[in-house]
């Protein structure tokens, strides 16, 4: 019998099977095929071939085989970083408690007697397989909850520590009967609260859509009188870069969709566009309708994006914050939400850029939202 090896392309969790006796495998298949993908190893070298292919779900892993027994198969299974948290089910004939013992202290979670119970089998199976993905769903939600605060504490501390600073000029002139520069310094401790503010929204507005307690209301819209809207919205902000923003193409469709959330999506892409532009520069601001498909596109001729940088944007665990044309702060939460909201509404959102070449942010929208 040969090792063989099944992606998991059907939404079946895998399960690798590792026994030398081909009655084992037959019946453990016989168990297991109609509600999981399954891999099978003859043996133990053949195993670890074909978990350098790809990771299953499960290992069902036979104790007593020739050359490698299970014990040294899940030795090396649990001392590779990528594959340690595989939960490794032991099969065996043997019921003496000090080799039972021996597999949970290599790192086992359970075992399954021979002759094989049916009912036990997939029982035992599919606990693992749950408490697996729990663990591992509890690794993921940990990992964003560290980068929410991460981000948090990094990107509030500049605008406070600003805020912070200035006050103290402030406090310093006043009781010195000084008044050069008041304005001045009220004008940037206005921008430092008004960056804090705008991020706090952003974060506490992502926190209500991970945790599913955001309000989904969708209504008719005319989606050009969104986008004339949010040109007039940033018109002056554009101008004190000297940025034209202008609609350059435009449909009037309605579309049922939700119209805060969409305001949402726009204003970020429109500020980040905004940031990202050199003075002079221009942002263009375009609606098509294709085959019951709306897509709204955002276009500057600013800085661009390089290929790494892309590729990383819509992800929480990396970092793709940088400073705008003028040193304005970014965190990279908001094309998160974008993110978010838009396939809230069965759409995509995607973006085209070559570095120094500018950036061309789209996103569609359904005609009609799935039921």
């Amino acid at each position: 019998m040969t090792a063989s090896y099944k992606k998991k392309d059907n939404g079946k969790d895998v399960i690798l099977i590792i026994d030398d006796q081909p009655i084992n495998l037959k019946v453990a298949a016989s168990v297991l095929s109609e509600e999981y993908t399954l891999s099978i190893a003859n043996n133990g070298k053949n195993a670890l071939k074909l978990l350098e292919i790809g990771t299953p779900d499960l290992i069902l892993l036979d104790v007593m085989m020739p050359e490698m027994d299970g014990f040294e198969v899940c030795k090396i299974i649990k001392e590779n970083e990528k594959m340690k948290d595989i939960p490794i089910i032991f099969l065996t004939a043997k019921t003496d408690i000090k080799d039972i013992i021996k597999g949970f202290e290599y790192g086992a979670v359970d075992y399954i007697t021979k002759p094989f119970h049916p009912t036990e089998v997939k029982v035992r199976v599919k606990n693992h397989l749950n408490l697996y993905h729990a663990k591992n769903e509890i690794k993921k939600i940990n990992s964003e909850k560290d980068k929410f605060f991460s981000i948090i504490a990094h990107d509030l501390r500049s605008p406070l520590a600003s805020i912070s600073g200035l006050c103290e000029l402030l406090i310093m002139m006043v009781q010195s009967n000084n008044s050069d520069g008041l304005i001045e310094y009220a004008e940037l401790i206005h921008q430092a609260s008004k960056k804090s503010i705008d991020l706090l929204s952003n974060l506490m507005t992502w926190a209500l859509a991970q945790t599913g307690t955001i309000d989904f209301k969708p209504e008719p819209v005319r989606i050009a009188e969104l986008l004339n809207e949010n040109q007039l919205l940033y018109f002056e902000v554009a101008s004190q870069k000297s940025i034209a923003l202008n609609i350059t193409k435009s449909i009037d469709t309605e579309l049922f969709v939700d119209k805060a959330m969409i305001n949402t999506v726009l204003r970020n892409l429109i500020n980040n566009a905004i940031k990202f532009t050199y003075p002079n520069g221009k942002i263009e601001l375009r609606l098509e309708l294709n085959d019951q498909v709306v897509t709204v596109t955002v276009s500057d001729n600013g800085i661009g994006m390089k290929p790494e940088l892309i590729q990383d944007l819509f992800k929480l665990d990396k970092k793709t914050g940088r400073p705008g044309t003028n040193g304005e702060s970014s965190t990279g939460l908001g094309l998160l939400l974008c993110k978010e909201f838009i396939e809230m509404h069965g759409g995509e959102i995607w973006v085209e850029s070559e570095f120094g070449n500018g950036c061309s942010f789209h996103f569609t929208v359904p005609m009609k939202l799935n039921s």
